[in-house]
């Protein structure tokens, strides 16, 4: 086996990678290492490394899990229009002879089975590059979602409800999960009402989204057609405010990104117009009454995504809220601290997830029956903490205390406890036969570690030393060695 293993550092302001560094002789029979290249050349290797995730071992091979240009990413999500038929077309892959009329605004429901059981469109979206590690997430039978389909920073899917919910509490690698509320082209025309106003204001019932069914002056409306319209009794969280005539409304957020359209090019424009739409249409019918903009720090109730690509438009509802990075378990961030997020999906790349399948081998290279993961310079902990969550079965969501679709009107607390309940029965409180090695310089950087661990409940899963890398010789020998190293302009203006 070769002494020096060659690793990835996360350089961000320089987009350099450095590789082909030797650790200890200590270290020399480390099997494989996990890390993040960044458009630069891999000394031993040939050719320029793309922008994306890649799994090292101790010789020069690469390999590359997706790569996406700049202009790719920044068409993320990468949405599925409806046709009037209800066949579901790439949106990104429609041609200006093949769109469909421009007359109709299409709600995406395929089948109805059960309010919890009807089938729609989700699109979750990722760091660009982790389109296939995203994808093999949501196959998974943890999720069993259907119509897995890559696009652009993201991945599409179709499920039930329940499908929603499982892919907030076990997805690892994804930033956020939306639900798709309506596509359509966009109308024709200009002026007092330009299309992203018509489009948003005729895309959905905003009265039975935003207007608490416990307000006395607001009257229940029947089901029409394949619409959920019929606002379920008690189930959406206390409104955010109550307006003078006693309408009580939840609070919304909208977030747009435009490319490519002929009469608007300002995602600002499409935001502000978007909301326009949405206050005129919840005023005119509850007597000249609409939202508040949420107070800040709150978490909004009702957050929107409207994505706007060549008069395409695609308008989700998001139910993550803030990005699924932030776990819960962190509260206080080291300066060069990995993204949760990234450091997952390093870590299932080399096959460390033993619920996903499809990628590398952990174990290729160990020496006995344990599976042993060593992070030589772990600093406040990620890879170990995001190992120990994998290794035990941990669900990422169950760290996660409030949820923004626990305040809509079609929220389901029934199926929502179940999918809790299921993944809290599938933890395992040991894991037998795994061995999660940590080490670092400084002892203020394992305090964090050791903080954040216990809050994730996996502090007595790890083994931590702090000891200089050089002098540090670990108990068994690693099958697997994955590390942020602390070099770079993130930190110093040096290398050191």
């Amino acid at each position: 086996m070769a002494a020096a293993c060659r690793f990835g550092l996360l350089h961000g302001e320089n987009n350099l990678a450095l590789t082909g560094s030797t650790m200890h002789r200590n270290l020399s029979s480390i099997g494989s290492l996990s890390g993040i290249m960044w458009n630069s050349k891999l000394p031993g290797t040939t050719g320029v490394a793309k922008r994306g995730i890649f799994s090292i071992t101790t010789t020069s091979q690469v390999r590359s899990y997706g790569s996406n240009s700049r202009d790719e990413a920044a068409r993320a999500p990468s949405s599925s229009s409806v046709t009037q038929k209800g066949r579901y077309t790439r949106g990104l892959n429609v041609k200006d002879e093949e769109r469909p009329s421009r007359s109709r605004i299409t709600v995406p429901q395929m089948t109805r089975t059960g309010r919890s059981e009807t089938l729609t469109k989700y699109y979750a979206t990722c760091a660009p590059g982790l389109e296939k590690v995203l994808a093999a997430e949501l196959s998974s039978p943890l999720i069993s979602a259907q119509e897995v389909e890559e696009g652009s920073a993201g991945v599409s899917f179709v499920g039930t409800k329940v499908t929603g919910y499982k892919a907030n509490l076990w997805l690892r690698t994804a930033v956020r999960v939306l639900v798709q509320l309506a596509a359509g082209p966009l109308p024709l025309g200009r002026g007092q009402y330009d299309p992203v106003y018509m489009f948003v204001r005729e895309a959905v019932d905003w009265p039975s989204l935003l207007v608490d069914e416990s307000s006395e002056q607001y009257g229940r409306r029947e089901s029409s057609g394949d619409r959920e319209d019929v606002l379920p009794s008690s189930r959406a969280r206390p409104a955010t405010r109550a307006s003078p005539q006693g309408y009580k409304f939840r609070n919304f957020v909208v977030q747009s990104r435009v490319w490519s359209c002929t009469d608007i090019s300002s995602s600002e424009f499409a935001t502000l117009r978007a909301k326009d739409a949405i206050c005129d249409s919840v005023r005119d019918a509850c007597g000249g009454n609409r939202p508040e903009p949420p107070e800040k720090g709150v978490v909004v109730d009702v957050p929107l995504f409207l994505s706007l690509y060549r008069d395409t438009a695609v308008l989700y509802r998001d139910l993550s809220g803030v990005s699924l990075h932030k776990r819960g378990y962190r509260d206080v961030m080291h300066k060069a601290s990995l993204n949760e997020g990234i450091a997952a999906a390093c870590l299932t790349i080399t096959g460390w997830n033993p619920a996903v399948a499809g990628f590398g081998d952990a174990n290729k290279n160990a020496l006995q029956k344990e599976r042993v993961l060593l992070d030589p310079m772990c600093g406040s902990g990620t890879f170990l903490i995001e190992a120990a969550l994998m290794a035990s079965n941990f669900a990422p969501g169950l760290l996660r205390r409030q949820w923004p679709f626990q305040a809509w009107h079609d929220f389901d607390q029934s199926a929502w406890k179940q999918c809790k309940d299921a993944a809290l029965s599938a933890q395992l409180s040991s894991v037998p036969g795994v061995r999660l090695l940590g080490n670092d310089i400084h002892e203020g950087a394992l305090s964090l570690c050791k903080k954040d661990a216990k809050t994730a409940g996996v502090l007595h899963l790890l083994e931590l030393s702090c000891e200089d890398c050089q002098n540090y010789e670990p108990p068994v020998v690693p099958s697997l060695v994955v590390t942020n190293p602390p070099w770079g302009t993130r930190l110093t203006d040096e290398f050191r």
